[in-house]
C-alpha cells in the first residue's frame, strides 16, 4: 500500500503485442519480474496472471501474483492470492501471507472474513509482544469501529474533485496554497489516441495549482516557481510564505525536502542528510517554526514515521520523531499541523482502522499528543485514504483516497484521486487570542507560572499504595519520587545485557523524572510569591496511568498520586502553603484519566513485565501534569448559587474528542449542603459532583465531562443532581455547539 499514488504504467500495446506471439509461463514471469523491478506493479500483475493461466497450480507464482495485486491496489485479486499460497503453504516459506491476507480483506471491506483471518494471525504468532499481534488487535478492532461506523455514518457531505482536477492517472496531496489557490501532486503522463498513457521520460511527479471560480475548477496547471520535468510533490509554505518547500524524488535515491525562495534556486534543506524526508508541512509549533515530516531514518518506531525539526529558510536542526501514541510499528505519513485547533492530522496504515490508510487526528496537549482519533466514515473507508487536511473556520478540508468511486481505467481502486469534505449547519470556531498589552497586571504575574507548564511527575507502577482502591494517599511526592529513583537498578535488571534499552531508561529518568521535581520545585517558589502577594490561584493536574489494570482503578490511582503532590505541596517549606490552601486562596482541582487516555502501544499485558512495567513507553504514561494555572477571583464571583437554575454553556465541541468544564455553585443556604448523584438522559456528558460537603457560603465545582459521543449540531441537555437538604435537588443545563473532528 504505497502512499506516494505512484501510477501504473499502461502496458497495452505491449501486452497485446505479447499475447499475440506464442510465449511460455517462463517468459511472462520475466517480463512480470522486470515489471516489478521498476514499480510497475499493475503491468506486472497482467504478466504473472498470464503465466498462472498457463501453470495454474505453482505457488510461487501465486506469490508473486499476489504481491503484485496488492501493490497495485487490486484488494479481491491479491486476497484470493494471498489464500490460495496459505492454503498451500502454510506459512511455512511465506508466513507473512496469513497477516497480507487480512489486509487484503481490510481493504476490500470483507470485514467477516478479514475478522477470523486475524484471529487467526493471533493464533499463529508465537511472539505474543511482535509488532504483528499488535497489527492484529488493532485490526480487530478497527474491524469492529467499521461495522458500528457504517452503521451510522456521520453527516459530512463528500465532493469527488471533477476532470480536469482529477485525471485516470493519480492526483494525490491536495494543499489550499496562500494564493487562494490549490496545490496538488499529479502523476498524469502522455496519452495516445486510444488514451493510453505512454511510457515517456517525462512521466513525472509535477506539482500543479488550480482554482474555483464560479462553481467550477480552472484548468490546472505548473506553478511558474517550478521547472517542468523534475520529480517533484508535496507542496508547503513556512509561516511568512517566503520559502516555497516540496519533496523532490530523483530516480535511485531517497526523496528530500526542497527549499526554495522566492528569489533564488532550489535546494535541499540543510540538516536533513541523504536519508528520506518528504511531506513537507511548516507551522507554529510551540513558538518555533516547525517543520513536520515522514521518514524512515533511524530513531523512528518502523515503517515511515512523522517527525518535526526546527526551520529557518533552508536550513532545519534538531531533528526528532514525535514518537508514540503518533508514530508506530507500521506507516504514519502525510502530516498537517493546525495551529487554530493545536491539532495533527496524519495517515497511518498501522493504528484501528477501517481498511489500508485512514486518517486520524491527535491534540496537541500541553506538548503531548492525545490517543489518535479515526475519522470514521464515511471520510475513511475501506482503501487507502490519506493526505488529511481541516480548515476550522470553513468546516471544510480535503483528502486523498483510491476508494470505489475514484476515476480508473485498471481497476476499481487503482489510482488515487481529491476529494473535499465539509460539514452541513455547523458553526466555525472562532479563536480570539487577547493581545499582551491588554493582560491585567495579575495576569502578568500569572504568566510566570504558566511558562513553567506543564510539569509532568512520573510514578513507579502502581504508586503509590497499590492495590488499593483508595483515592487518597499520605505520602509526599517526594516520598515517591525517591522511591522510584532506587528502583533503577531494578529497572536495568529488566533489560538484561540490553545496552540501548538500559540507555533509554537511563536518559529518561534525568530527562523526565528527575527534571520533573525540579520543575515542580522551582514553580513551587513563584507559586507562593503570587500568593504572598495577594493572588487566587487554582490548579488543574491530570493524572495518567499506563494500562496494566482496568480503568476504574486506574481513575483512583491517578487520584492518589495528584494527592502524593498535592500532600507534598502542603509539607514543603515547612508548611508554608497551608495557610493559603485553609484559606481557599489555593485550590486544586483534580481530573483523573483511567486506561482509555493512555497511549495506544503500550502492553497492558501482564506476564509482559519488561513492556507493561520497565519500559519507557509504559513510565511515560505513568504520570501526572500540572496543565493550567488560573486565576480564581473572577470565578468565586461567578459562581452560581444553588437555590437557583443553573447552567453551563460549554461552548464549540469536538465530535469523537474530551472536554470537561467546571461549574462553580455556591451554598448560598444556612445549613452544609452535600450533592449526592447527577442524573442525565444521555452518554454526551459525564457529570461529577464535589466529593466534599459544602458550608455555607463556600464554593464547589460540578465537573461536566462531554464524552464525545453526539452529533454535530447544536446539543442541550438538562441534568438534575440530589442533595441532602434544601432545595433537595438542583437543575443544570448543559448547552454546546458539538463540530466535527
Amino acid at each position: 500500500m504505497r502512499t506516494t499514488g505512484r501510477i501504473l504504467l499502461c502496458l497495452a500495446m505491449l501486452f497485446r503485442a505479447t499475447l499475440a506471439m506464442p510465449q511460455n509461463a517462463a517468459q511472462f514471469n520475466t517480463w512480470g519480474d522486470n515489471a516489478m523491478r521498476t514499480d510497475d506493479f499493475y503491468g506486472a500483475s497482467r504478466f504473472y496472471a498470464e503465466a498462472l493461466r498457463m501453470e495454474a497450480g505453482r505457488m510461487e507464482l501465486q506469490w508473486k501474483y499476489a504481491e503484485a495485486c496488492r501493490l497495485s491496489n487490486q484488494y479481491p485479486q491479491a486476497s484470493e492470492a494471498y489464500a490460495q499460497v496459505w492454503r498451500k503453504d502454510l506459512g511455512r516459506t511465506h508466513p507473512e501471507a496469513l497477516r497480507w491476507l487480512g489486509e487484503m480483506q481490510l481493504c476490500a471491506g470483507s470485514y467477516d472474513e478479514a475478522q477470523k483471518t486475524w484471529q487467526k494471525v493471533k493464533q499463529k504468532t508465537k511472539d505474543k509482544s511482535a509488532d504483528v499481534m499488535l497489527r492484529a488487535e488493532n485490526a480487530l478492532t478497527g474491524i469492529r469501529m467499521a461495522k458500528t461506523m457504517m452503521a451510522s455514518p456521520e453527516e459530512v457531505n463528500i465532493d469527488h474533485l471533477p476532470e480536469p482536477v482529477n485525471s485516470y492517472d493519480s492526483e494525490f496531496g491536495a494543499r489550499p496554497g496562500p494564493d487562494q489557490r490549490l496545490y496538488f501532486t499529479t502523476l498524469r503522463g502522455e496519452v495516445n489516441d486510444n488514451e493510453e498513457v505512454q511510457d515517456t521520460a517525462k512521466y513525472h511527479a509535477n506539482i500543479w495549482s488550480t482554482k474555483e471560480e464560479g462553481g467550477t475548477w480552472v484548468a490546472p496547471a505548473p506553478p511558474d516557481m517550478l521547472s517542468p520535468g523534475i520529480s517533484f510533490a508535496n507542496a508547503g509554505w513556512s509561516v511568512d510564505q517566503a520559502w516555497f518547500y516540496y519533496s523532490t524524488c530523483p530516480g535511485g535515491v531517497s526523496c528530500r525536502v526542497t527549499a526554495k525562495s522566492a528569489t533564488g534556486g532550489q535546494m535541499p534543506v540543510i540538516g536533513l542528510g541523504d536519508l528520506m524526508s518528504t511531506q513537507p508541512m511548516v507551522a507554529t509549533y510551540h513558538g518555533k517554526e516547525t517543520l513536520f515530516f515522514t521518514s524512515d531514518r533511524e530513531g523512528g518506531m518502523g515503517g515511515t514515521d512523522i517527525w518535526a525539526a526546527d526551520i529557518s529558510g533552508a536550513t532545519a536542526s534538531n531533528a526528532r520523531p514525535l514518537g508514540s501514541p503518533i508514530n508506530s510499528p507500521g506507516n504514519e505519513t502525510c502530516p498537517y499541523y493546525d495551529v487554530d485547533q493545536r491539532k495533527l492530522y496524519f495517515s497511518s496504515d498501522f493504528l484501528p482502522g477501517l481498511g489500508g490508510y485512514d486518517n486520524f487526528m491527535s491534540v496537541d496537549s500541553n506538548s503531548t499528543f492525545t490517543a489518535p482519533l479515526n475519522f470514521g466514515f464515511p471520510l475513511n473507508g475501506p482503501a487507502n485514504d490519506l493526505y488529511p487536511t481541516f480548515d476550522v473556520k470553513t468546516m471544510s478540508g480535503f483528502f486523498t483516497s483510491n476508494r470505489v468511486g475514484s476515476l480508473a481505467k485498471k481497476g476499481a481502486t487503482c489510482c488515487n484521486d481529491i476529494f473535499r469534505y465539509s460539514y452541513p449547519g455547523t458553526e466555525p470556531l472562532v479563536v480570539i487570542v487577547p493581545p499582551k498589552d491588554t493582560l491585567t497586571v495579575a495576569e502578568k504575574r500569572i504568566t510566570s507560572l504558566r511558562e513553567k507548564l506543564p510539569i509532568r511527575l512520573y510514578f513507579h507502577n502502581d504508586e503509590p499504595n497499590p492495590r488499593s482502591w483508595d483515592t487518597l494517599t499520605t505520602l509526599t511526592y517526594e516520598q515517591t519520587y525517591r522511591s522510584y529513583k532506587a528502583l533503577l537498578p531494578d529497572y536495568h535488571k529488566a533489560w538484561g545485557e540490553n545496552a540501548e534499552g538500559i540507555a533509554a531508561i537511563d536518559d529518561f529518568f534525568h530527562d523526565r523524572v528527575d527534571h520533573g521535581f525540579a520543575q515542580l520545585n522551582d514553580f513551587i517558589g513563584l507559586l507562593k510569591q503570587a500568593l504572598e502577594e495577594g493572588q487566587r490561584i487554582e490548579l488543574q493536574v491530570r493524572g495518567f496511568a499506563s494500562p496494566l489494570a482496568k480503568s476504574d482503578y486506574n481513575a483512583n490511582l491517578s487520584l492518589r498520586r495528584i494527592s502524593s503532590m498535592v500532600h507534598y505541596l502542603r509539607t514543603v517549606d515547612n508548611g508554608g502553603l497551608v495557610a493559603h490552601f485553609n484559606s481557599g486562596a489555593l485550590r486544586i482541582r483534580k481530573s483523573p484519566f483511567g486506561e482509555g487516555q493512555s497511549a495506544s502501544g503500550v502492553s497492558d499485558q501482564l506476564e509482559d513485565l519488561k513492556g507493561s512495567v520497565y519500559s519507557v513507553g509504559a513510565s511515560l504514561e505513568r504520570r501526572i501534569e500540572i496543565e493550567q494555572v488560573l486565576l480564581t477571583d473572577e470565578m468565586t464571583t461567578d459562581a452560581q448559587p444553588v437555590d437557583s437554575a443553573l447552567s453551563c454553556d460549554i461552548g464549540t465541541l469536538f465530535q469523537g474528542i474530551e472536554r470537561e468544564a467546571f461549574v462553580p455553585v455556591r451554598n448560598t443556604t444556612t445549613r452544609p449542603l452535600t450533592l449526592r448523584e447527577a442524573h442525565i438522559d444521555c452518554d454526551c456528558f459525564n457529570v461529577q459532583v464535589p466529593d466534599q460537603t459544602i458550608a455555607p457560603g463556600a464554593v464547589a465545582d460540578i465537573r461536566v465531562v462531554f464524552t464525545g459521543r453526539a452529533r454535530p449540531g447544536r446539543l442541550t441537555r438538562e441534568v438534575t443532581i440530589d442533595t441532602d437538604g434544601e432545595p433537595a435537588t438542583l437543575r443544570l443545563v448543559i448547552t454546546g455547539v458539538v463540530a466535527p473532528h
